[in-house]
């Protein structure tokens, strides 16, 4: 394990720990991104989480940087088991979409999470879902019916934040609800 990862291990999944320390160094110091990147196959659950934090901290100022790493973390979205990794991909699939080039593999990654098990991991998926329909009308439809599908939701947080998105997706004066967008 790298000194870089190595601030990224210890305590537990409760705490975010040195990752938003880590995500600075890599913004001042791009080159540290191969660094930050092996934490992805740490298997070391903390740290893998971390991981993908630092990495939507970055998301939110450099999306360049995802250009290349793209189809590595639409893959890992899909396997990882970790709720905290999900939710922050999709958090980073919402910061980055629109600086990566094609965007239907996001998109595509975005509507398979629609339907995790997690609530954090659903929530974020619709908000990134909603700012990609909100800047792309092609897409605006089957976002918009992807998300009024999730209006029958067990949980009360997924139906709440689903009539916010498509408050937003219908409505072009509608303001995009606070902290839905950190980039």
């Amino acid at each position: 394990m790298n000194a870089l990862l190595r601030k990224l291990s210890g305590g537990d999944l409760r705490s975010d720990g040195r990752a938003n320390e880590v995500a600075e160094e890599v913004i001042r110091t791009p080159e540290l991104l191969e660094q930050l990147l092996e934490g992805l196959d740490e298997p070391d659950d903390l740290v893998r989480a971390r991981t993908v934090h630092a990495l939507e901290r970055i998301s939110r100022t450099n999306q360049e940087l995802f250009r290349e790493i793209m189809p590595r973390l639409i893959s890992l979205s899909a396997s990882d088991r970790i709720p905290m990794v999900r939710w922050h991909l999709a958090m980073i699939f919402g910061n980055t979409a629109f600086t990566v080039g094609d965007i239907e593999p996001i998109v595509f990654a975005l509507q398979r999470l629609l339907k995790d098990e997690s609530v954090f991991v659903r929530s974020w998926a619709i908000s990134s879902l909603c700012l990609i329909g909100r800047r792309d009308k092609r897409r605006r439809r089957k976002i918009i019916d992807a998300t009024r599908a999730l209006q029958q939701d067990k949980s009360i947080a997924i139906r709440v934040r689903a009539a916010k998105a498509l408050r937003v997706l219908q409505n072009e004066n509608e303001a995009l609800p606070a902290g839905w967008s950190k980039a």
